[in-house]
């Protein structure tokens, strides 16, 4: 005798009506392309900002979104064309031609449709909600306002996933970070702090993202703490991302990874740190070398990122002026790999709870909770407003956060002899004006021979004019600011503190238009050293100037 809950589901079971015969493709008169694009009839196909084609399917109970062009669709579409038709009694399939047709049908029905959907991995927003997808076989997902989160059947905007998406656990409502703390209890507690403020901003939409860069020697355990932030925010199939060699590797990181993270740098570049500074910003990265037809084309997105290296990678002030710096030391005692495999998941699902639940709280204080005077103003804001949900006193982000720039500017100041010796010249002096060429015959005179013979004193003054325009962040994070300014006797330079040079500007300072993170209140004052539109540049100018508004 069956059970109650049996005979509903019988019940159920013989409500359904049986799937439909499968439709003999001869009979019926279809090519392989047109059986093809007959089974794509119900979907829904839109196109990307940058053009893309992609496609809405529905698997089962849940809905999935593709690119047109991948493998995922293509398996989705055969696996419907052998479902719904038959060539002589098997299965129907389908050649590449056929496929490739039925592909191109789909793109021109997208561009007839005109219907354009952001293209975005991991992390969509919608109707002041934020929506995370957890990676799982049932694409469902995290759904986070003001008032907490919960876990929905599927997201209500498009979430795509890469061959690297990997999945979450599913997520434990809890405000508890102690689990992770204990993980990471050879961090000092403003490396804790800035770490977990890190991954909080990683799951934000729509704001610049500070990189964070590992720093240490071998065996400090770098590539072990990008593996554990990358679990924490963005978990992949496969390993930690080789260092790009330019921005075509940049790029296809990006269109297949949320969060960046990358192993082992050995240097950064000086077009690579510039395109890693736009990546986290938002601005646009590529260009006419990406397409062999010398067609221009530019790729823009926002990404977390994480590099690692034992060089100081924060050395170059670009990416020192967006990043939080980590220095870890070798752990006392060693852990085996599956040790801490195992530590690691059994602290994720609090941790992510935990994460989800600070930026529920962020989400509904952040309104009223003031810009800070920072640099990255807008992740910095945020952080403020979770605070009462993340596992610090209030103000202790800032404080931290502060302290770290401050060591980062000290060590980059310590670094440079250009950001030294301006630094210092200026140091009995409130203003200095002149000449470029006769402020580097001044500071000149007060280096060593060894310094010169080194290269680490410039050796002519366009050499000079470029390493001051990269010292340029530092020395403004130290006070100090440098205003050019072009006349009939050609390139003046003002020198001073920087209350003392706001004086000094007047309608025909050379001004450039700021960044991607110019909404920063550090910069409300004025922007010191900046870059000169690349395109106005050549071989004649300093390739450098200033803008006080």
């Amino acid at each position: 005798m069956s059970t109650p809950l049996e005979a509903i589901l019988k019940a159920i079971e013989s409500a359904v009506p049986p799937p439909p015969e499968p439709i003999d493709l001869k009979e019926a008169g279809l090519s392989q392309r047109d059986a093809l694009l007959a089974v794509c009839d119900a979907i829904e196909v839109w196109r990307s900002d940058e053009g893309e084609t992609y496609a809405t399917v529905r698997v089962g109970n849940h809905r999935e979104h593709h690119a047109v062009g991948s493998r995922a669709f293509r398996d989705w579409m055969l696996g419907e064309l052998a479902r719904q038709y038959v060539n002589k009694g098997r299965p129907a399939s389908a050649t590449e031609g056929a496929v490739g047709d039925a592909r191109m049908g789909l793109e021109a029905r997208a561009h007839l449709s005109g219907v354009r959907k952001p293209a975005v991995l991991r992390v969509a927003t919608r109707a002041e909600r934020l929506y995370v997808d957890l990676g799982q076989p049932e694409w469902n997902a995290v759904e986070i306002d003001g008032e907490g989160w919960r876990c929905v059947v599927e997201a209500p905007v498009p979430i795509l996933r890469t061959r690297r998406t990997s999945a979450f656990p599913v997520p434990k409502q809890s405000s508890d970070f102690s689990g992770l703390r204990r993980l990471l209890d050879r961090l000092s507690e403003d490396d804790f702090i800035l770490l977990v403020a890190w991954c909080v901003g990683a799951f934000l939409d729509g704001v610049p993202y500070p990189i964070l860069i590992l720093g240490g020697e071998q065996g400090s355990g770098k590539s072990t703490m990008a593996r554990l932030a990358q679990a924490l925010t963005d978990p992949v199939n496969g390993d930690l991302l080789q260092p790009p060699g330019d921005d075509r590797d940049l790029i296809a990181a990006a269109r297949n990874n949320r969060v960046l993270a990358f192993d082992n740098f050995s240097g950064i570049k000086a077009d690579l740190a510039d395109s890693l500074c736009r990546l986290a910003t938002g601005s646009e990265i590529g260009g006419r070398a990406l397409y062999s037809n010398h067609e221009t084309a530019t790729f823009s997105a926002r990404r977390p990122m994480i590099l690692n290296g034992i060089p100081d990678l924060a050395a170059r002030g670009d990416l020192a002026d967006r990043a939080i710096v980590l220095r870890l030391e070798a752990p006392a005692q060693r852990v085996t790999e599956r040790d801490w495999a195992r530590n690691v998941a059994a602290i994720l699902p609090a941790t992510l709870g935990a994460i989800f639940n600070a930026i529920a709280t962020g989400m509904a204080r952040l309104e009223q909770t003031p810009t800070p005077d920072l640099r990255m103003a807008d992740f910095a804001r945020f952080i403020v407003a979770a605070e009462p949900a993340l596992p610090w006193p209030t103000g202790g982000f800032l404080a931290a956060y502060r302290r770290n720039r401050g060591q980062a500017i000290a060590a980059l100041a310590e670094g440079d002899l250009v950001a030294t010796a301006v630094r210092n010249f200026i140091e009995s002096r409130e203003t200095w004006t002149g000449r470029l060429s006769d402020l580097y015959e001044t500071l000149s005179v007060t280096m060593s021979p060894e310094a010169r013979r080194s290269g680490d004193w410039p050796g002519n003054a366009r050499w000079f004019s470029d390493r001051l325009r990269r010292a340029a962040p530092t020395l403004k994070a130290l006070g100090v600011g440098v205003v050019e300014r072009r006349g009939g006797t050609g390139l003046t330079v003002n020198i001073g503190k920087i209350a003392s040079l706001a004086s000094l500007a007047s309608s025909d300072d050379v001004g450039v238009p700021r960044d991607s993170d110019a909404s920063d209140a550090s910069d409300a004052r004025f922007r010191v050293l900046t870059e000169a539109h690349p395109e106005n540049a050549s071989t004649e100018t300093t390739g450098w100037s200033e803008v006080i508004p």
